[in-house]
């Protein structure tokens, strides 16, 4: 194969990729999907051995959305490396208010849509509520209301230690 052919099949591939990455991100994002307290006590036990950032929001919420940028970062900062992080919106009209929102932030970990009893697992009483786990499954802390990226990386580095 000659140069020339080969850059042009190269440049095919990517271009295809490319198209294919785009159409799969905002599928994944229009289907957002609805998690039930128990469907989420799954998922919690599928991630022991991690830490895990649990943050309950909604897109109506300003503390909500200060604090999301701060879990975007955090998010490319540590995956792979053991945490994870999960956010489940409670807006009442989610399936047509969260994916375009999610997609404006730019937000990057899994998003859920409340099934309906999340709130009442975690006694609800204000946005954000930030539920912190332990790499042994335990809640570590909660958190009511907005917190930093500054705070959360220091206790995310704390709780990786032990």
């Amino acid at each position: 194969m000659n140069k020339q052919k080969f850059k042009y099949v190269c440049l095919s591939f990517l271009i295809t990729l490319t198209l294919f990455m785009f159409s799969t991100s905002s599928h994944a994002v229009d289907s957002i999907k609805k998690i039930t307290a128990s469907e989420l006590k799954a998922v919690l036990e599928n991630n022991k051995g991690k830490v895990v950032i649990l943050d309950l929001w909604a897109t109506w919420c300003p503390p909500c959305r200060k604090e999301i940028p701060g879990f975007i970062n955090l998010y490319n900062k540590y995956r792979g490396k053991g945490v994870e992080i999960l956010g489940i919106a409670f807006d009442e009209n989610g399936v047509e208010v969260v994916p375009p929102f999610i997609k404006k932030m730019g937000i990057n970990y899994p998003v859920y849509l409340d099934g309906g009893d999340i709130a009442q697992l975690y006694d609800l009483q204000a946005y954000p509520t930030t539920i912190i786990y332990a790499k042994n499954g335990k809640e570590a802390n909660k958190h009511i209301g907005f917190v930093s990226e500054k705070e959360f990386d220091d206790e995310i580095g704390e709780l990786l230690k032990k």
